[in-house]
């Protein structure tokens, strides 16, 4: 960064508080968000931000690397690698307990062969969001190209917050600029500007604890970017309660159990030109950065699939699947995809399965989501659904056959009167025709209507038949010149099948001579519990 007078930075710390206040979101600009506003000492060069320019800062770096007063990596060539395993100082000792090496860039690094860099042993890369006033140039390009390398991607903002509601402002700037990317690393709230250092501990609490609520709110991780000076002096860290990314140049931070170390700006890599700041990580973000998860920002939610924000894609999360829309956010109600036809609960997403009233009409959802059509076996009963997948009630004529259905939608099977007449429906729910046998006792089913008869005399096959009030049949006794005297028929019933006097009554649970296979189907569908007739409650999230 380059260094400008405190009035400077005042003015443009007002003016962007102004422009916050009507609504309008201005990055840290131009150099005049330098930074860290305090020194250190003279020979220990004071960090300037991340990604950010060294250049003419307090505490000087020469173009070979050295800073001010101080023997620096060329002292020790291994400075900042891993030798044998462990990584160095610039005096050789031992930086103990590093995960992964690291970079901070922004557009003070320019163009970034990002394939050079993952195979230079850097693992991760803290990314600037804003500069100028607008969105970092190299943005963009850096997070695409970094990830597409490979690298882990964090990101981070200078911040000019004056107040708690300039703070949530910045943090909105921050999630609308990455939540179409894999942020895999942490959210850091950079700390330092002079024009901040005027503001008191609880002031300054404040204003972190509002940036980091936000951004933990819309499922990332944030941090704390603040150098030692800073963490000794004006930040209370019990008051925010958030892990830090400390900051100290050539000489190990004071500040206790960072998460992340910025160690130099003075740094080397390959596939960067000049200086970069070399960073080291910790504690392993595996746990409280998960790959997949949901993220809700500005009130709309999304899904992150190994940290990939699902467009147009089924997602399965905790058993239940979802369909991402083209926006990245969850559909609700009907969806035809690759010519099948879904239902998704209209409060959560949820993919219907199952049973599901849609204006009055039922519909049966397979196990798959797809909307099932023709006949559905669910939990042992049977329904039908016609070709816009509607389930059926009443007469129905299938393959030739009839069958009924109840007002349930549930398929009728065994004796049912209707009209005033009798049916019986077999097993296979096709509806009986001529005579049949229920129990030991016949019947005569009418062949062209089903309805059985009663109280009359049948031809079949050329032989007279009564049918008695129940609708038994008995042969019909030939007079042979012996009288019988009362020329009754024999063997008749004295029970109906609707209760009235007469013959034996059919009871409705008996099936006779019937088909175990499903009607209109070679193969039973196995469906959920429920279904119409039943109260059916939706299950949450």
């Amino acid at each position: 960064m380059k260094n400008t007078t405190q009035i400077m930075r005042r003015c443009h710390a007002l003016a962007l508080a102004g422009l916050i206040g009507a609504g309008t979101i201005v990055p840290a600009g131009t150099s005049l968000a330098v930074g860290p506003g305090e020194t250190q000492s003279a020979t220990v060069i004071s960090p300037v931000g991340p990604g950010q320019s060294s250049t003419g800062s307090t505490g000087t770096t020469s173009g070979t690397g050295t800073t001010s007063g101080q023997s620096a990596s060329t002292a020790n060539p291994n400075a900042w690698k891993k030798v044998n395993g462990v990584y160095q100082m610039p005096d050789g000792s031992a930086i103990n307990n590093v995960l992964f090496r690291g970079i901070d860039v922004s557009r003070w690094q320019g163009d970034i062969n990002w394939s050079q860099v993952a195979a230079d042993d850097v693992s991760f890369v803290m990314l600037g969001t804003r500069s100028k006033g607008a969105v970092d140039p190299y943005f963009h390009r850096n997070i695409q190209q970094a990830s597409a390398a490979g690298v882990k991607v964090g990101v981070y903002i200078y911040s000019l917050a004056m107040t708690p509601e300039m703070a949530v402002e910045e943090a909105n700037f921050v999630l609308n600029l990455i939540h179409d990317y894999p942020v895999s690393y942490p959210v850091a709230f950079d700390m330092e500007d002079s024009t901040q250092g005027t503001l008191s501990k609880d002031e300054l609490a404040a204003i972190a604890n509002a940036f980091c609520g936000r951004i933990s709110e819309a499922g990332y991780y944030p941090v704390i970017y603040a150098n030692d000076n800073w963490l000794a002096n004006k930040l209370d860290m019990s008051k925010m309660n958030y892990p830090v990314w400390v900051a100290r140049y050539s000489a190990k931070p004071a500040y206790q159990n960072p998460v992340m170390w910025q160690a130099t700006s003075t740094g080397a890599v390959n596939g960067i030109s000049g200086n970069v700041d070399i960073d080291f990580q910790f504690k392993d973000f595996t746990s409280v950065i998960p790959a997949n998860t949901w993220r809700t920002i500005n009130g709309q939610t999304y899904y992150y699939q190994n940290y990939a924000k699902q467009k147009n894609n089924w997602i399965q999360d905790d058993g239940t699947w979802y369909y991402m829309n083209g926006d990245g956010l969850v559909s609700r109600g009907w969806l035809n995809q690759s010519g099948k036809s879904y239902y998704l609960d209209d409060s959560n997403g949820k993919m219907i399965t199952g049973w599901k009233s849609d204006s009055g009409k039922w519909y049966y959802f397979g196990s798959s989501g797809a909307l099932s059509k023709g006949w559905i076996n669910d939990n042992g009963t049977w329904y039908y659904s016609n070709q816009e997948g509607v389930m059926q009630t009443g007469w129905l004529d299938d393959g030739g056959e009839r069958y009924y259905l109840k007002g349930s939608g549930a398929m009728a099977t065994g004796w049912r009167e209707m009209d005033g007449a009798w049916y019986y429906f077999e097993s296979s729910g096709r509806m009986a025709k001529g005579v049949i046998d229920v129990g030991g006792l016949h019947y005569y089913m009418e062949p062209s209507t089903g309805r059985m008869a009663a109280g009359t005399t049948v031809d079949i096959g050329g032989v007279a038949y009564n049918t008695d009030a129940s609708g038994v049949l008995s042969q019909v006794v030939q007079e042979t010149g012996n009288e019988t005297g009362d020329g009754q028929t024999g063997n008749v019933q004295t029970q109906a099948p609707d209760g009235s006097q007469g013959g034996q009554a059919p009871q409705p649970s008996q099936n006779g001579g019937v088909s175990n296979q499903a009607p209109g189907l070679g193969q039973a569908v196995t469906g959920s519990s429920g279904g119409p007739g039943v109260v059916v409650t939706p299950i949450g999230p």
